[in-house]
């Protein structure tokens, strides 16, 4: 095509120039709206999908954790013993943060007992202190602190009972899930630290030691073994019996101790109890008690409020809020009461427990507060 005629082919354009003489009804300039625009925007009725309507929903149901799940599974299956590996596996991976934390904060509680290290500048010893005997030659050898002893402790040797409730009423309450958590966190955080001896026991009508002291270390293995012997099925919580056994039980495990250690019989004893919190004969319990605080037992019991936590409970299935009828002489007359359960707990020191993820702050918590105590005694 010629040059001067490549101007008169008309292009359609994209962008139209409007002229001042041109008139466009469509088109309306920025400003100030008119009244009828003003009465037609706030006849409007705008609705954000993100805004609230005022209609109350009702809140999503809290499902079960995956392990929970697979806990109910392998007990509705009859909890054969080929998946109890998977199980107790399961809690010590679910767990394994929770234990970490809490050893890191025992180890700031639990001091070492047992002098194993050398530490230097005595007359007598079995080794040399090597960075002694240039000092003690330039001395004319009157500096004669050359040796080392076994006295700087660097192991713990403590002894730590377990007790987990097997009764019924555990799995009503639907605690056995955070019982399960529980055990597989203390236990594991205890032998991560080298904390000593540790014994595994479970309770309902009779008492029984799963795990004794018998110096072999709590292990995975030794945790399949235990998992494997609840049933959580006996009719009965006997707390008083536990605790008379257990007396007896940590007492046998001291003297054993104390022939290879002389440091061991000054030592405290913890044990540890896992249960809902229903007990009764609280009067009786209160003098065993008095009896293990003078052998040196210090005893914690972990109460697991699972009812607080599941849906459809009411504040009612907290045992934070359960009432314990008696009767009592009020003016020569015998009257019914009520009063809240925990008020007259036996224990000194228990914890409630509703999430596992607190437990490694408000255990190691209590257990600094005793060993406060008992320092300034």
């Amino acid at each position: 095509m010629p040059k001067d005629q490549m101007g008169s082919v008309e292009q359609p354009s994209a962008i139209e120039y409007l002229r001042p003489e041109d008139t466009d009804h469509d088109m309306q300039a920025l400003g100030p709206a008119q009244e009828e625009q003003v009465a037609k925007l706030r006849d409007l009725n705008i609705v954000d999908d993100q805004m609230d309507t005022g209609e109350n929903f009702p809140p999503l149901p809290d499902f079960p954790d995956i392990e929970e799940l697979e806990l109910r599974s392998w007990q509705a299956a009859g909890a054969p013993d080929d998946r109890a590996d998977h199980i107790w596996r399961l809690y010590e991976s679910l767990t394994h943060e929770l234990a970490y934390s809490l050893c890191e904060q025992l180890r700031l509680i639990l001091e070492p007992t047992l002098a194993t290290r050398l530490k230097g500048d005595y007359r007598t010893g079995k080794r040399l202190n090597m960075r002694k005997i240039i000092p003690y030659i330039a001395s004319d050898y009157t500096k004669d602190k050359i040796w080392l002893r076994r006295t700087r402790p660097s192991q713990r040797e403590y002894q730590v009972l377990i007790a987990l409730d097997d009764s019924r009423s555990m799995a009503e309450s639907h605690s056995v899930h955070l019982a399960y958590q529980t055990l597989a966190l203390v236990s594991k955080a205890l032998t991560r630290l080298e904390a000593g001896d540790i014994g595994i026991a479970k309770f309902g009508q009779d008492v029984q030691i799963l795990h004794d002291f018998d110096g072999v270390p709590f292990s995975e293995q030794a945790g399949i073994e235990v998992i494997k012997s609840f049933h959580f099925d006996q009719k009965a919580t006997n707390v008083l019996s536990l605790v008379n056994t257990s007396l007896h039980v940590l007492e046998l495990a001291r003297e054993r101790r104390s022939m290879g250690s002389s440091t061991a019989a000054d030592l405290w004893q913890l044990e540890i109890i896992i249960s809902d919190g229903m007990c009764q004969d609280h009067d009786k319990l209160r003098a065993v008690l008095r009896k293990a605080e003078e052998q040196k037992v210090m005893i914690v019991f972990i109460i697991l409020d699972s009812l607080h936590t599941k849906p459809g409970s009411s504040a009612q299935g907290s045992i934070l809020s359960m009432e314990k009828a008696e009767f009592k002489n009020v003016d020569g007359k015998m009257e019914l009461q009520l009063q809240r359960y925990l008020d007259s707990f036996p224990f000194e020191y228990y914890l409630v427990l509703r999430d596992v993820e607190a437990l490694p702050q408000v255990l190691s918590t209590t257990l600094k507060q005793f060993f406060e105590r008992i320092s300034e005694q």
